[in-house]
């Protein structure tokens, strides 16, 4: 016989007196509540607290089919298939239960089972030991809730096995009348011989309220029952936080975007939703409610301009989806094709000095085959009730916003900005500031392209310099990944011997690691031993994204965006020179008989006489024709003059002729063809002397391409950083009983927390003295912070400890060689 004893003490330690509890049978549940729906914590209500069996402990022996599933005596360690479930088209993967690792019993045909007390070694699915159905289980067979106290304790364990578990008795009486309450609930009696095991499994719930409760327990029995193998939400994202001045910036990397769904074996991630909360649980942003009433999903963060900050995939998944929750009757809104992002600056109704809590959630469309809803991962955040420390998971954050310190200037790029120091593609390279405080000093970068397919990768040129300690025959692993092979140097530590690849080491710079090649191979790093890698890397990595979209990846506090163009005539550009009086229009376009585009600019330069015959047939032309591309140096080009009627007989260009630009060696081959053409009406104004025709192409990237942009980090401005001074204050100003900065008690959130103001725009090192109107020093503060950090809390207390009185007050910040600030604020309580 098993059996459990609890007290529940719904709504928190002191709410005993109104506990209220039953059970249901048909899913093997007890559960209790609380009578008058109020909590200790003021503002929050209890909700439903209960226990479920999972798995209750089986009876092989009895003869009775216990739990209804047509089998009797099942079980689930007698080498046998009971429900015959087992699928070798499916299910043969072997002991360790994962596919394709070559392990025992995998691809044999016949069922493998597991170890029950080995996690490595599990068993395929849907035999023995993952095969809840094959254990002929009791279920929930008693149930009892006495009044707490007298015989009725934990430690009378003799009485309460005597008096309330005996098997097919369900108490009820403490449904309808509240109390302190026990429950105690069991399962059995079973069998169970010497050398034999029973296992079960026990599920605990909580719910906002009885049906939510149930839908939790039929949720647990169903994953439970699948191996914990159901449909899951993507990978969660990485997230990085940066505060501002009544902004936050939040960037996160992508690796949500190839997580493969276990059930539909496919890449199903949809987009990314942002909340925002002073609440470290989010509780005040789950205002979505269920079918039911019951608070069940979160309202995403609102941006500035009032839509939901939600980024999604463009494509055929939009809107609510098809597919509700089951139990909940609600859809899962799944984006309106906004694209994806990487970034969000969110500046709506950001107040400087609050503490904000961020999660990155990221979500997939579900599958409409299987009837799987969308699923959104997790955003976690937990709080250690006795010290108030918060642990964060990955996608989420906690951040406080504020200004920067006094004469903060942040981090950029050099004013020579981006410089395209080869090649003549004109497509666009830019970089968007992420994060400033990220920003190294005289860093340089190399943006380089590849072709087939287009592709280009970023270089930090600034060498890293890592330490290794050999393991030979073993990879270690490098500070960074994508190293710049040509650049990795191995030495010994004074750097008097160089290693050679190949021979002493091997590189994987996609990786970033090396391993040590063992003597018996020709190696000559010693085990343990120490070493100096010096290598640059590549931040981004034969990157296809060329239409500026925003999903490169952040480094050094900066994002590269990259628009490629195609080789075509830039129409924009071609033209003729701006104070030409000539009305003759051109045309110009890839020549018809078999000419090929050709990235190059031009200038038709005109003269009032012949000064060309051009380069076939010997065509008068009173026009010369130059390449004068970007970043070459220019030079005549090669051109035919192709007549056209009325005139094709004559030696002399005339409009309405073709000429036909030539590249290659030899003949060549023809690429563009220009055409001039006299207005149709009106008086002709030939072009002439000081006239020129400009050609422009728009290229794509080559190879060919380099461009380089330098960093400056963040850094004090002094002069600025005097200036700044007269920016300090007090926040809020006057403080009037609390201010919404205030955080709450966690451990109790009834009570209040500490009072505070804070110090605004400081200099990153001061001190700052506060005094009563009649010139008492009340208190003195040293701040220290990073240089983006411009403020300075105070508890409003005195050097003593003691609250301060309302009234006004003075302040003065000594910043030394930046000068000072006499301000005043007001308090009332």
């Amino acid at each position: 016989m098993f059996g459990m004893w609890g007290d529940p003490h719904i709504g928190g330690p002191s709410n005993w007196q109104d506990d209220l509890s039953f059970f249901d049978r048909d899913i093997n549940m007890v559960y209790c509540w609380d009578e008058d729906g109020i909590s200790d914590v003021s503002g929050r209500p209890p909700g439903y607290f209960g226990y479920k069996f999972l798995e209750s402990p089986g009876d092989p022996y009895d003869g009775i089919d216990n739990d209804g599933d047509g089998m009797v005596d099942e079980s689930r360690s007698d080498g046998i298939d009971n429900d015959g479930d087992w699928d070798p088209e499916k299910h043969d993967v072997g002991v360790d239960g994962l596919p394709n690792t070559g392990d025992e019993g995998e691809g044999d045909g016949i069922p493998t089972a597991g170890d029950q007390y080995d996690i490595r070694e599990p068993g395929e699915p849907n035999y023995e030991w993952t095969d809840l159905d094959e254990a002929d289980m009791v279920g929930l067979t008693g149930f009892s809730s006495p009044v707490f106290g007298g015989n009725n304790t934990i430690s009378n364990d003799q009485y309460v096995f005597e008096n309330f578990l005996t098997p097919g008795v369900f108490d009820s009486a403490n449904a309808n009348s509240a109390g302190d309450y026990i429950f105690i609930y069991s399962s059995g009696p079973i069998d169970l011989p010497a050398g034999e095991a029973r296992r079960f499994s026990i599920a605990l719930l909580v719910g906002q309220n009885y049906e939510d409760l149930t839908l939790n327990a039929v949720t647990a029995q169903s994953i439970y029952e699948r191996n914990y193998q159901f449909a899951k939400p993507p990978a969660k994202p990485h997230v990085t936080v940066a505060p501002g001045n009544e902004k936050v910036t939040l960037y996160w990397d992508d690796i949500a975007e190839s997580s493969v769904d276990p059930i539909s074996e496919k890449e199903d991630f949809e987009g990314y939703v942002i909340y925002r909360s002073t609440d470290p649980q989010f509780l005040d942003q789950q205002t979505i409610t269920d079918a039911y009433g019951s608070h069940f999903l979160f309202t995403p963060l609102e941006m500035a301009g009032g839509a939901p900050a939600k980024f999604d995939l463009v494509n055929d998944y939009s809107g609510l989806s098809s597919i509700p929750y089951t139990g909940h009757g609600i859809p899962y809104n799944l984006g309106s094709n906004t694209g994806i992002q990487h970034s969000f600056v969110d500046s709506n109704n950001v107040i400087n000095g609050q503490v904000y809590y961020y999660a990155v959630a990221s979500y997939d469309h579900g599958d409409d085959s299987l009837q799987i809803a969308p699923a959104e991962c997790a955003k976690q955040i937990t709080l250690n009730p006795e010290s108030n420390e918060i642990f964060l998971d990955v996608n989420t954050v906690q951040i406080i916003p504020r200004a920067p310190a006094a004469g903060y200037s942040a981090g950029s790029l050099t004013s020579a900005g981006i410089f395209h120091a080869e090649g003549i593609a004109t497509g666009e390279v830019s970089i968007e500031i992420i994060d400033p405080m990220q920003i190294e000093n005289s860093d340089t970068f190399r943006v380089t392209f590849k072709e087939s397919p287009t592709r280009y990768s970023v270089e930090d040129r600034k060498p890293v310099e890592d330490i290794l300690i050999a393991n030979i025959d073993k990879f270690i692993g490098l500070t960074y990944e994508n190293i710049v092979e040509e650049s990795f140097l191995l030495t010994s530590m004074d750097g008097s011997v160089v290693y050679a690849d190949s021979v002493d080491y091997e590189l994987d710079a996609e990786y970033g690691r090396v391993r040590a090649i063992p003597d018996a191979s020709g190696g000559s790093l010693e085990d343990d031993a120490a070493y100096r890698a010096t290598y640059t890397h590549f931040s981004v990595k034969d990157s296809e994204r060329l239409d500026n979209e925003e999903s490169n990846p952040v480094f050094d506090g900066m994002k590269i965006y990259v628009k490629d163009q195609s080789l075509e005539i830039d129409d924009t550009k071609t033209r003729w020179n701006t104070y030409s009086p000539t009305n003759y229009s051109g045309v110009v376009g890839v020549y018809s008989q078999g000419g090929n585009a050709y990235p190059a600019d031009y200038e038709v330069r005109f003269s009032s006489s012949i000064v060309d015959t051009g380069s076939f047939a010997g065509i008068l032309t009173p026009f010369e024709i130059y390449k004068t591309t970007m970043g070459m140096i220019p030079e005549k080009q090669r051109f035919a003059i192709i007549k056209k009627p009325p005139n094709e007989s004559n030696d002399t260009w005339d409009t309405h002729d073709e000429i036909v630009l030539f590249e290659g060696e030899g003949f060549g081959s023809p690429t563009w063809m220009i055409k001039f053409l006299m207005p149709s009406e009106g008086t002709a104004i030939p072009p002439g002397d000081g006239d020129i025709y400009y050609v422009a192409t728009t290229r794509p990237f080559y190879v060919e391409d380099v461009f380089t942009f330098v960093t400056t980090a963040s850094r004090i401005d002094e002069e600025l950083g005097r200036s700044d001074l007269d920016r300090i204050s007090v926040v809020p100003n006057p403080y009037v009983v609390m201010n919404v900065l205030e955080q709450l008690d966690r451990q109790n959130p009834r009570d209040r927390g500490p009072r505070r103001v804070y110090f605004n725009h400081l200099p990153s090192e001061c001190t700052i003295r506060i005094y009563t109107m009649s010139g008492e020093l009340v208190n003195m503060l040293t701040h220290q912070s990073t240089i983006d950090d411009g403020k300075e809390y105070w508890d409003l207390t005195t050097n003593d400890n003691f609250p301060i009185s309302y009234g006004v007050y003075l302040f003065h910040v000594d910043a030394g060689e930046l000068g000072e600030k006499i301000g005043r604020f007001a308090v009332i309580k």
